[in-house]
């Protein structure tokens, strides 16, 4: 038995995010969302209870409560897949984490700035590798995860080399991304300082952190792991003969 670790089209995703209409749509974000000068966090998921989305947002509420420097500085946007609509628990999660959201809103909202903005729905590729090359930190919080593409396609489309992935422990790509901040989705207040570390990390180490991010994305992509996984298929079945 050996673990072949999924992964995704690097160059693909890297190319794709380059692209003038990215940039078009990044702006159109930043305009519309009112993004520009804010420090921002990024959570992109579908629907589901394995990916610690409630806990995600709590750990930024908890940042907020801790550091209120940072109010009107800062925002996180929740991009989230539907998922299993027609599953009760699934819509009572989505109703937990809109009231989370909600509850967040009400208590440090001021003016025109909401602290979480939730995208919901499908969102094109190009909408998706706009937040991903705004976003200052992306967050994978997951509760028990067996890869969790979500790092690498971060990872990927961020072309500049700079932001910070905080990736959950419960992942097994936290095994690969050595130079991802790892936190505990389950501590809250560790999770929340960890947001604080990532929004004040330096640039040189973002950049040295999101360097190696890429490089292990690019040399273990899809293509590798498909032929990893062929070679010693085929070798099982010579073994057979």
């Amino acid at each position: 038995m050996a673990a072949f670790p999924i992964s995704v089209d690097f160059e693909q995703i890297s190319s794709d995010a380059a692209q003038p209409e990215v940039e078009t749509e990044m702006a159109r974000l930043e305009k519309e969302l009112d993004l520009k000068g804010k420090t921002i966090g990024l959570g992109m998921d579908r629907l589901d209870y394995t990916k610690g989305i409630p806990e995600r947002l709590l750990a930024y509420e908890r940042f907020l409560r801790d550091n209120p420097e940072y109010r009107g500085k800062t925002v996180f946007i929740q991009a989230g897949m539907p998922s299993r609509e027609k599953i009760g628990a699934y819509q009572k999660l989505g109703n937990h984490i809109e009231g989370i959201i909600n509850s967040i809103n009400d208590e440090f909202g001021m003016g025109h700035w909401q602290p979480v903005i939730a995208m919901s729905g499908q969102l094109s590729n190009v909408t998706l590798n706009a937040l991903r090359r705004l976003a200052h930190f992306c967050v994978v919080s997951s509760l028990d995860d067996g890869m969790n593409l979500v790092a690498k396609e971060y990872a990927a489309a961020r072309n500049d080399e700079d932001g910070v992935l905080l990736l959950s422990e419960f992942t097994g790509a936290a095994a690969e991304l050595k130079d991802a901040l790892i936190i505990n989705p389950y501590d809250i207040a560790g999770f929340a300082g960890t947001m604080k570390l990532a929004m004040e990390m330096s640039g040189d180490e973002r950049r040295r952190r999101m360097a190696g991010l890429r490089t292990v994305v690019r040399e273990n992509n899809i293509y590798h792991w498909a032929a990893e996984l062929l070679s010693r298929l085929t070798g099982i079945m010579e073994g057979e003969r």
